[in-house]
């Protein structure tokens, strides 16, 4: 007899739904799963022989042979382990093959039967809310990611017993709790503690408003790392789609079973030691990398001349397209990677120069080096590039304006860009252009650049309140990208 049960698999961030086919035939006792098994999929034979036994039921002693459909689809994870339980029990005759009809089944068993949460469980309920599947069957460590989807009927189980009373009708489905989007949004640093620094307090302004890519350069304790860490305190809260999304990425990455459920941005800051795998995903099992964590949110790369060449470059394309495609063992893997970068670093190896404190004593040689570590095609993504000084005795007396108030007038920016005009009727005064034209041919600009001017101009403009680009937005524009 042959037993049909829906189970899924995660490739990317993407849930895809997996059909559990259990055969059981005459012959010597054997049990084979099929089908692009991962080691932690075959190593359910282990598991679901011991929890069947040790919850009361009998395994059988004939050739039990388990296809996972798709057969080309990598099977990976211990979310399989629920449905080959039951579909090796309506094999048997245990269950009817109409109890399982229409159920995705998920979960890892242990040896007494207990079900345990898997990663990446949100996910699959939108796979299977989208293919149709009326009723999922999940534990209860994943309570809070199936109270997310309400498009199914969701039973919460914590055994296999459970599970099992529940399709029979001996137990009803129990649904989990609703998630209600009502967190506050909380921020690990003000922009009240920064001292001085009003230029680069203003470009944080503008990259926030626009969601612009920035890069602070200054001697060693001017102030970078503090104000990176409060940019997501002035960005806007997460919508609930992206808070969503955001979720599905960390379901998959973190490799646990709780939720991250928050309206706040994410905030990365990978060591500069980190590989291109761990930036931008792949590896033996793909997982995301941090630009991919930093979906929705912001990249911080401090000391970012201390990173490998190699490991930044790699940040090009998925800044300009928004998305990271990767090809592992011949299937292709997408992960969204629109994020903001904001690059930190010392203007040399011994990080004094243009320093008024100390005088710089790197070579030319030295200094030569280390400039070409951030390349010139990366650095055409960065739009706001500001120089950050050391702090004058005056500075450390004064205070700035709190996040929140800053906030106000991002979330302004951000209202007006979404019932703005598209960028294609986007108004510019003559002589706004004229400023443009005159830095292009002193300055002879990329295509790429002006674009971005442009864009940074006309963020300054919504800043200002105004609906077009006038020439001092594009003038203030102009000088984050050529004062360094």
């Amino acid at each position: 007899m042959i037993a049909r049960v829906k189970a899924a698999t995660v490739l990317g961030i993407e849930g895809f739904l997996v059909d559990v086919e259990v055969d059981l035939s005459r012959g010597l006792p054997g049990f084979d799963i099929v089908g692009l098994p991962d080691v932690v999929v075959r190593e359910s034979r282990q598991r679901v022989r011991a929890a069947l036994k040790n919850s009361g039921f009998s395994f059988p002693l004939q050739r039990l042979t388990v296809n996972l459909a798709p057969g080309d689809l990598r099977k990976m994870g211990s979310a399989f382990d629920l449905a080959i339980a039951l579909g090796i029990l309506v094999a048997c005759g245990v269950l009817e093959p109409e109890h399982i009809d229409g159920i995705l089944a998920l979960g890892e068993l242990s040896l007494d039967g207990t079900l345990r949460g898997v990663p990446g469980v949100l996910p699959m309920i939108r796979a299977a809310e989208r293919d149709g599947v009326s009723r999922i069957l999940v534990p209860v460590e994943n309570e809070e990611a199936a109270g997310l989807i309400t498009g199914v009927k969701i039973g919460i189980v914590s055994h296999l017993r459970d599970a099992v009373a529940v399709l029979e009708g001996r137990k009803e489905f129990v649904h989990p709790k609703p998630v209600h989007f009502d967190l506050e949004q909380k921020a690990d640093t003000d922009l009240s503690e920064v001292r001085g620094q009003h230029a680069a307090k203003r470009a944080l302004e503008i990259a926030a408003a626009g969601r612009h890519n920035l890069l602070l350069l200054g001697p060693p304790g001017c102030g970078k790392t503090l104000l990176a860490r409060c940019l997501p305190g002035i960005l806007p809260p997460l919508s609930q789609d992206e808070a969503l999304e955001v979720a599905e990425i960390y379901s998959v990455a973190t490799g646990q079973a709780q939720l991250r459920l928050s309206l706040n941005r994410p905030f990365r800051s990978p060591h500069h030691s980190s590989t291109i795998a761990g930036m931008i995903g792949g590896g033996a099992q793909p997982l995301p990398g941090e630009v991919t964590l930093a979906h929705q949110g912001v990249l911080f790369l401090d000391e970012a001349t201390e990173f490998p060449r190699s490991v930044l470059d790699v940040l090009r394309q998925p800044l300009e397209d928004g998305v990271i495609s990767l090809v592992r063992h011949g299937y292709s893997i997408a992960y969204p990677s629109s994020c903001q970068l904001v690059l930190a670093a010392n203007p040399c190896p011994c990080g004094f120069l243009g320093s008024k404190v100390k005088e710089c004593v790197c070579s030319g040689r030295e200094l030569s080096s280390y400039r070409r570590r951030l390349s010139g095609p990366l650095l055409d993504r960065v739009e706001l590039q500001v120089w950050m000084g050391a702090l004058e005795a005056s500075d450390y007396a004064t205070f700035g304006e709190p996040s929140h108030v800053v906030r106000k007038r991002v979330r302004g920016a951000w209202r007006q860009n979404s019932a703005a005009v598209s960028k294609t009727e986007q108004t510019i005064s003559k002589n706004a252009i004229a400023v443009l034209e005159a830095a292009i041919e002193r300055f002879q600009l990329s295509a790429r650049a002006v674009s971005r001017i442009r864009r940074v101009a006309w963020t300054i403009a919504r800043l200002d309140g105004r609906d077009s680009t006038q020439a001092a937005h594009m003038a203030e524009a102009l000088t984050y990208r050529l004062a360094l």
